[in-house]
């Protein structure tokens, strides 16, 4: 029929009609053939057409609720709907409760889900992907996509827009491969090679790929940006395979051994690449390293260990590839400089990586088939304080005029949380499981260093804790306190170093739902340390 016969039939103006016509010309849902409007026939146009006998369309699809809808096949949280679309959260709460109005939504498992329509569920899916595939070229396969990027396969000697990556640069980094397609990021722009890495593990469809990941991670440990490359795998929601592909290369225990190939195999792929495998399997440092290391030792001192080794002793980890002390004074630095030398040691002279370089060891000691030995003076990786609540923890060892003062578990895991290394959430978890451990420990030792500092460590540990949540099901019991106290911290610093003045910039700063910025913001200035000027803006007290 015509737009005008339509628009009798359904009892709308003639403008509003139209304007519908063009909106479903647009989604591919109606065909106009000689000023005829009729149903097209494609799956989406037919799923459209059975959900509107059940739905209000408008009521469905209106407004914000399209995205909102969208979102809720990937995230069943409001934060999470938001960190996809950018709706604000007035704006997702009012789509909601329309979609719940009609049938469409319905609130589940603290949070909230498209009901068990199956036509409805496959219908937002086709929609979905119709909507990306008018994104790309008609031969690219769409791998993964989001609102702002599109990961996409594309046969060899095609043209198509967007940045080449994963396998098709590897060699730009080392690791010379021959893929029989090439590897696109859409849009085009420059990438990290944290980016390059994880785009790899997300096209990777087989065992021998994900191994080729691996061995690209060794050859390049030492550029690679470990936080950033855990934080970025969050984005693609492969967390748990990037921190596998930290324990598939030490030769330690995976979550999924069956994506790997045997570790042998890998171990000789990296060598055909010139990829190092020194210090992923290392060698046991205790009890001979220190046994040796007191024989030299001309006076009674006190070293504070932590790290792998630490845990080693206990038995919570099978090896460790450094032993990591910390002293609390200058002469205890030289007198045990002293011993190492004696035991053949010498101080590193080689570039160190990335990772080392943020953690600012006082000096690192090699030496052949011995474990490396890191150093910090009361400064512990550029972060923490020896603080006396950290020594009272220690379990004590007397080794001749060595006294070998072992950092409590607590103090093992708050570490951890900031050190960046490979593995160091897998240990995490392996401390929080072991016998006695105590979280409120945690917490009050992170308010005692924050406060030594003079900096804010809450965000890295609350990283940790999301993970190791996600990946154990294994919950902090001071998570809520902790995520109240990144948000406090992040609002303070938007309005004091940012100079965000009102709600509204201190979000595009603050990741949190409206209604709990608002809400901490205004305990904030009844705690007095957020104030409002006379002009209705927040100013930092």
């Amino acid at each position: 029929m015509s737009t005008r016969e339509l628009a009798k039939a359904i009892n709308l103006g003639y403008r509003m009609t139209a304007n519908l016509v063009k909106a479903l010309l647009q989604h591919g849902y109606v065909i106009k053939s000689d000023e005829k409007v009729k149903l097209a026939s494609t799956t989406l146009a037919t799923l459209f057409s059975k959900i509107s006998k059940r739905y209000d369309t408008v009521k469905l699809l209106g407004d914000s609720r399209e995205e909102a809808l969208l979102a809720l096949l990937n995230s069943n949280t409001i934060q999470g709907i938001q960190s996809t679309t950018g709706l604000s959260y007035r704006s997702i709460r009012r789509a909601l409760t329309v979609l719940m109005e009609i049938g469409a939504v319905e609130e589940k498992n603290k949070g909230y889900a498209i009901v068990g329509d199956r036509e409805l569920q496959f219908f937002l899916t086709t929609l979905k992907e119709e909507r990306q595939r008018r994104l790309v070229e008609p031969y690219a396969e769409i791998v993964y996509a989001s609102p702002h990027d599109i990961l996409k396969r594309v046969p060899l000697g095609k043209g198509a827009k967007g940045s080449l990556t994963a396998f098709s640069i590897f060699s730009k980094y080392g690791v010379e491969l021959r893929p029989v397609f090439q590897y696109f990021i859409q849009p085009e722009r420059e990438l990290s090679i944290e980016e390059v890495l994880l785009h790899a593990i997300v096209f990777s469809a087989n065992p021998v790929e994900l191994t080729d990941c691996a061995v690209f991670y060794v050859k390049n440990r030492d550029l690679i940006d470990l936080r950033r490359l855990r934080e970025i795998s969050k984005k693609f929601s492969i967390d748990d395979l990037a921190l596998d592909l930290e324990n598939y290369v030490r030769n330690l225990t995976t979550s999924y051994p069956e994506r790997f190939l045997p570790w042998d195999e890998f171990a000789e792929k990296a060598r055909l690449y010139g990829a190092s495998l020194k210090g992923l399997r290392p060698p046991a440092a205790y009890p001979n390293f220190f046994d040796e290391l007191a024989k030299q030792l001309g006076e009674r001192v006190n070293l504070y260990l932590f790290g792998g080794e630490a845990m080693r002793i206990r038995g919570l980890k099978r090896a460790t590839a450094d032993v990591d002390i910390v002293l609390d004074n200058e002469r205890v630095f030289l007198v045990l400089g002293e011993a190492l030398r004696k035991l053949g040691y010498t101080t590193l002279t080689e570039e160190i990586s990335k990772t080392d370089a943020k953690l600012n060891p006082s000096e690192i000691f090699v030496k052949e088939d011995y474990p490396r030995v890191d150093l910090f003076i009361d400064v512990i990786c550029n972060a923490f304080h020896l603080s006396d609540s950290m020594k009272k923890r220690c379990e004590i060892m007397e080794i001749q005029n060595l006294r070998l003062c072992i950092m409590s578990n607590e103090d093992l895991f708050l570490l951890k949380s900031i050190t960046e290394r490979e593995g160091d959430i897998h240990d995490m978890i392996d401390l929080a499981r072991a016998r006695g451990f105590d979280w409120r420990i945690v917490f009050e030792e992170l308010e005692v260093q924050e406060e030594k500092a003079g900096r804010h460590f809450c965000l890295s540990l609350l990283d940790s804790i999301e993970t190791i949540e996600k990946k154990t099901s294994m919950k902090a019991p001071f998570y809520n306190k902790l995520v109240n106290h990144c948000i406090d911290q992040a609002i303070l610093e938007s309005v004091a170093k940012w100079r965000a003045t009102t709600p509204k910039q201190i979000r595009e700063f603050v990741n949190y739902p409206d209604y709990r910025l608002r809400s901490r913001i205004n305990r904030l200035i009844k705690e007095g340390r957020l104030a409002v000027s006379r002009d209705g803006k927040f100013v930092a007290c």
